[in-house]
């Protein structure tokens, strides 16, 4: 099954990330309620960049969400970080050719929106065996944090190596 991505411009794609990360709470945080989803939303959309992901027929099946800060770890438009919150997609959906499809576009938007870009981070729950297996084959484990499910490792990924492991150029091509 093959994923489309496009990132949020409107009021309309808003929407319907907004609705559709309510539906899905649950596959960003167990203990969301629909109170804690809707603060999260108002509070991610306005210091956020939001990918929609959707079948060939244009329904949602997930979302990605990064923003960029500085190196304090303060919001910064031009930050020469990217963080990446969360990129959820449906259990249907997963495999590696869209793990791999989506994290290209996710790059090439980068590379597009800010050529400042050093680092990639991101974070895995420490239990999560798989994700943390996949994560260490193009970044390390620069510390961790309390997260949403308890303790996670948090990543980084130097954006040049991140590109020759994807086999992109600086241009954003393949």
């Amino acid at each position: 099954m093959l994923a489309h991505y496009r990132n949020c411009q409107n009021d309309e794609d808003y929407a319907q990330f907004t609705l559709y990360f309510i539906r899905n709470r649950k596959d960003f945080n167990r203990q969301f309620s629909l109170a804690d989803a809707l603060v999260h939303v108002l509070e991610s959309i306005p210091n956020s960049r939001i990918i929609l992901i959707t079948d060939k027929m244009g329904a949602m099946i997930g979302w990605g969400h990064y923003r960029y800060l500085n190196t304090e770890n303060e919001l910064d438009p031009k930050g020469e970080i990217v963080f990446v919150n969360s990129v959820i997609v449906h259990p249907s959906y997963r495999s590696s050719r869209v793990f791999i499809q989506g994290f290209r576009y996710l790059v090439q938007q980068i590379i597009a929106e800010n050529c400042g870009v050093n680092y990639l981070q991101f974070c895995a729950q420490i239990d999560n065996t798989y994700l943390n297996r996949l994560y260490a084959k193009f970044s390390r484990v620069i510390g961790q944090r309390e997260g949403y499910h308890g303790i996670e490792n948090v990543y980084s990924s130097d954006f040049g190596q991140l590109l020759q492991y994807l086999k992109l150029s600086s241009k954003g091509g393949d």
